[in-house]
């Protein structure tokens, strides 16, 4: 039984002869504990279809079909695109989180990344002591491979290499334990040796969370890495 599955999802801009379709009736099925790769040039609708679950999509767009969300597998599965915003928030981060393309425009540059993973912390365990909240993102920072977490906790994005900032935009993602993991071209600003290694870490992260069966959607335009 599938995780998340897109039926006959569409996507468009614009009315009448005007009307451009990004996405044209795409279907697509994402299993527990499954990596799927969507591959496709730039302008192909590949960010659009990661958006659209977490109801991301850009204003004036038009979306039709279904996005068919069923993480107990034992429910009927709830249709993503029938869901009230307030609905689809509380879905966000907590059973489907998204790691952007491009984590400097994701991370709040006014906060240190250890008070951002903190505040994901916190949605998934709001009883923790500030204490136990430290010590949970320092995990997670020391989990997603970044030298000295302890220290690193206390830096800005500004002040982390490519690299580091993306396995912190990883760390947050993880923090409310997800379901679903979407990875919109993790790798798109890395050389080549750091694209491979943030693929390697998404595989082990996944591999650690068996019993939960994770699943991944990546995005991405590089063959290559599919095939990494």
């Amino acid at each position: 039984m599938s995780l998340l599955r897109y039926e006959d999802l569409s996507i468009s801009f614009g009315v009448g002869r005007r009307e451009k379709f990004a996405v044209n009736q795409l279907n697509l099925e994402i299993g527990r504990g499954e990596r799927v790769a969507l591959v496709g040039e730039s302008g192909s609708g590949k960010t659009l279809t990661a958006l659209a679950p977490l109801r991301l999509e850009p204003e004036g767009a038009k979306v039709s079909g279904k996005i068919l969300w069923n993480p107990d597998g034992h429910q009927d599965p709830v249709d993503l695109l029938s869901l009230s915003i307030e609905d689809i928030r509380r879905i966000r981060g907590r059973e489907i989180a998204m790691v952007f393309q491009e984590p400097m425009t994701a991370l709040n540059p006014l906060f240190t990344i250890g008070n951002q993973i903190i505040e994901a912390v916190q949605i998934d365990q709001p009883l923790l002591s500030k204490a136990e909240c430290i010590n949970a993102a320092v995990n997670l920072l020391r989990k997603t491979g970044i030298p000295e977490p302890e220290r690193r906790f206390y830096s800005y994005p500004h002040q982390l290499s490519g690299g580091q900032r993306q396995r912190a935009m990883i760390a947050m993602a993880l923090a409310c334990k997800p379901r679903l993991l979407i990875a919109d071209e993790p790798t798109t600003a890395l050389d080549v040796s750091l694209r491979l290694q943030i693929l390697d870490l998404l595989k082990e992260l996944q591999e650690e969370s068996s019993e939960q069966g994770m699943g991944i959607l990546l995005i991405t335009h590089d063959l290559n890495l599919v095939k990494h």
